[in-house]
């Protein structure tokens, strides 16, 4: 049996957990922007040119970062149930 809880004092928290999903979701869609924007200076810059330990660093921290904004994104995702089934 399938319960809707109307309980207001879940209003708040679940607001907040929407908002700040929205900020979760702008916010990686300017890294990606970023990316997209620079990926043609990297190419030219980065990855045409002979490997080094700073070339290194610079793609992991770059790349593990957009990693790190997928994985935030999908765990920002607004999982509240709207029902008290369990």
């Amino acid at each position: 049996m399938t319960l809707v809880s109307d309980d207001p004092s879940w209003w708040p928290s679940i607001n907040l957990y929407l908002i700040t999903s929205y900020f979760v979701v702008a916010a990686s869609a300017g890294v990606f922007y970023d990316w997209a924007l620079t990926f043609g200076k990297e190419v030219e810059l980065i990855w045409r040119q002979r490997w080094s330990i700073m070339t290194i660093l610079y793609l992991s921290v770059r790349y593990l970062g957009m990693l790190f904004t997928v994985l935030n994104i999908l765990d920002s995702v607004p999982t509240i149930s709207l029902t008290d089934a369990r």
